[in-house]
């Protein structure tokens, strides 16, 4: 492991010792106990990530990133350990280095196609009033930027729109990328207004849909534990692309 690497996890590790501490009352009984627990997770998740082959040794974890927003939370240490070795195992493929984050655009779309992407994402952006660097991010999460793919559930084209949100949103082709992101971008700016402007609500429903949501108890991003392992790691991917840029 390099000194940068070893470096990075010490780092990590004593910002999730920070966090899950937060979660601890001077009057709790079996504190001592807890957080020897949580120290063994941590220092498990931590100690996976190192033992990855050293290919994959080059790209970082968005852990920290990802996290903050668990910070101060009413989640208990239990739920947010759960929550920081999800991140910490998942390698997210954005790495973040000070403000910049590159990210490796789908090699198997034309130059051409990529234009008409960001275009189309340019224009959607105006229209909706939708950030830009967010529809990027989660175009680069549901299809990495291929028009053309399907996946196992029916999901289509370049934000993986579904057969009945293509019909409310007027998507004739979903294999078009102007009319994809259009109707993508329309859905998003929906969930976003629902739900006050919260990125990683709007996001939530994206991915899972609000009567997911709503079934599951999920009023705040801090329920983000209650949702499927999906949009548990769905999250902290789009957020790291739309943080960093694409």
């Amino acid at each position: 492991m390099s000194i940068d690497n070893l470096n990075s996890f010490s780092n990590e590790l004593m910002a999730l010792t920070a966090i899950s501490n937060s979660g601890s009352t001077s009057n709790d009984k079996n504190n001592s106990g807890s957080n020897g627990l949580e120290f063994a997770l941590v220092m498990q998740a931590l100690a996976d990530k190192s033992n990855e082959s050293t290919n994959e040794s080059n790209k970082d974890s968005n852990a920290l990133e990802a996290m903050k927003s668990l910070e101060n939370t009413n989640t208990t240490p239990g739920q947010r350990l759960d929550y920081m070795k999800m991140v910490l195992n998942e390698n997210l493929t954005s790495k973040i280095n000070g403000s910049s984050t590159i990210s490796t655009v789908n090699l198997d779309t034309d130059d051409e196609s990529k234009k008409r992407i960001y275009k189309a994402v340019e224009d959607a952006s105006r229209k909706y009033g939708v950030d830009s660097n967010l529809i990027l991010g989660i175009i680069k999460q549901e299809s990495d930027f291929n028009p053309n793919v399907v996946s196992s559930a029916g999901a289509m084209g370049l934000m993986q729109l579904m057969p009945e949100n293509c019909k409310e949103d007027g998507v004739s082709d979903p294999f078009n990328i102007e009319q994809n992101i259009n109707g993508g971008v329309k859905q998003l700016k929906g969930y976003i207004d629902r739900y006050n402007g919260n990125v990683e609500m709007a996001l939530m429903a994206y991915n899972a849909g609000p009567g997911t949501m709503q079934k599951r108890g999920v009023t705040s991003v801090e329920h983000l534990y209650k949702m499927p392992k999906e949009t548990q790691n769905y999250i902290p991917k789009v957020m790291g692309y739309y943080k960093g840029g694409i």
